[in-house]
């Protein structure tokens, strides 16, 4: 999304620090680090004309107050003229030869010194200004079309800092200056980062992040500080008490115009940022709902699995319930079925026991019957003690195997039942003792005595 607006903004960058380069003019710039010589004389030279430059008569040592009467010595006696007699020509006159010239500036406290004195006429202390570092800057304005080295030239180098060693006579040459194509430096830069982001995605938010900070960056440095500079200066030259006229306004529309490059594209950014932000949220919240059906999908699923394996459970409970039920019954089954011969059992021996009363009486009504004879008598008294005696152990017997019988079938019975058993066993005992004898037998007994 940022690709086709950031190859713009920095194509159009580049095009403006071209342009800066390009149709900038000639300069030169000199550090002060001290006073100049008393003996130093500096000369400007384009080929066609030399002009020697006025040191003026400085109170003290400062380097600033060096620069501050260089600058303004060179504007009013050189630069006003003739930047004002070019514009006459420009404009018709033929009373002036069109020439071209130099004209100066400078930084730091020592601008702001020639700001002020410009403005209000007061030099202010300039004694104190930039002391120990001052700065030059020579612009040469070709006018005439000159193709000539432009140079300054002096006889001592004193307290001028430069990169090569100086020596009297030496001439330092006018150059266009690379700061002008700062511009297409930071294009090219913003350009090359977007690049990197297509070819490495996974790292594309972090170099983005990394262009709109280096675009800022340099909003703010060139439309904070270098900007009403730059305004100020081209101000200070075409401004009283100098008029040049022909001072360039260039530096100050390149750095406006790349500070609105540069915001614009911070915008840009910032806009894609937002929406890029947007757009990540939407579809973070849309990958949400989806993982919140697949998880519901997944919670009933487990739901519904758990009311099965309930249900299972539930039925294998209640097959367990109608087993033990079954089992319990059966139980149930057995202990009655014990139950009822137990009751089977002890029925037959109670109906077993009153047999024998029942003999005895059988026996005692025989006996009540009166003989017709003696003899019969006397068979009859022979034959019953046999008779009784052999009836007796059969009855016994009965009983006896009746009980076996009972024994046989129960023989897990509790004590009780064994118990009963001999309870019985002496019942029958108690019952098999002779009665006592009634009237009627003592009355035969004693007949047969007689």
């Amino acid at each position: 999304m940022l690709k086709i607006p950031t190859f713009i903004i920095g194509g159009l960058l580049i095009i403006t620090g071209l342009a800066s380069y390009l149709l900038q003019d000639l300069g030169l710039s000199i550090k002060l680090n001290g006073p100049l010589a008393d003996d130093a004389e500096f000369i400007l030279s384009d080929g066609n004309q030399t002009i020697p430059l006025e040191i003026g008569y400085p109170s003290s040592k400062s380097a600033g107050e060096y620069a501050f009467w260089v600058v303004h010595l060179l504007n009013q006696n050189h630069a006003k003229d003739r930047s004002q007699a070019n514009f006459a020509i420009e404009h018709g006159s033929t009373a002036y030869d069109k020439t071209s010239f130099w004209h100066a500036s400078s930084k730091y406290d020592t601008q702001t010194a020639l700001a002020t004195h410009a403005q209000t006429g007061e030099l202010g202390d300039l004694k104190s200004t930039d002391t120990n570092r001052s700065v030059i800057r020579f612009v040469y304005k070709n006018l005439t079309g000159n193709s000539s080295p432009v140079s300054l030239s002096s006889n001592n180098w004193q307290n001028i800092d430069s990169k090569i060693a100086l020596n009297p006579g030496d001439s330092l040459t006018f150059d266009k200056s690379w700061t002008a194509f700062i511009p297409g430096i930071i294009g090219i830069l913003l350009i090359l980062l977007v690049q990197v982001a297509e070819k490495k995605p996974n790292s594309k938010k972090h170099i983005m992040h990394l262009a709109v900070s280096v675009a800022l960056i340099c909003f703010i440095m060139i439309g904070f500080n270098l900007l009403p500079k730059a305004w100020g200066e081209m101000n200070f030259l075409k401004g009283e008490p100098y008029g040049i006229i022909h001072a360039s306004s260039l530096k100050s529309i390149v750095m406006l115009s790349s500070a609105g490059l540069l915001l614009v594209f911070v915008i840009i950014c910032v806009q894609s940022f937002i929406s890029a932000r947007k757009e990540m949220a939407a579809q973070s919240k849309v990958e949400a709902d989806k993982k919140k059906k697949v998880l519901d999908k997944v919670k009933i699923k487990n739901e519904e699995a758990d009311d099965k394996k309930s249900d299972k459970d539930d039925e294998h409970e209640d097959e367990d319930d109608e087993k033990s039920s079954k089992e319990s019954t059966k139980g149930d089954d057995k202990k009655s079925d014990s139950d009822s011969k137990e009751s089977k059992t002890k029925k037959s021996a109670n109906k077993d026991e009153p047999s024998k009363p029942l003999t005895k009486s059988v026996e005692n009504d025989e006996k009540k019957i009166e003989p017709a004879t003696k003899k019969e008598m006397d068979y009859r008294s022979k034959e019953e003690p046999t008779e009784n005696k052999k009836e007796e152990p059969n009855k016994t017997t009965a009983s006896s195997k009746d009980s076996n019988f009972s024994s046989s079938k129960d023989q897990d019975d509790s004590k009780k039942d064994t118990d009963d058993s001999i309870n019985s066993g002496t019942e029958e005992k108690e019952e098999e003792k002779p009665e006592p004898k009634s009237d009627g037998e003592k009355s035969d007994k004693e007949e047969k005595k007689e």
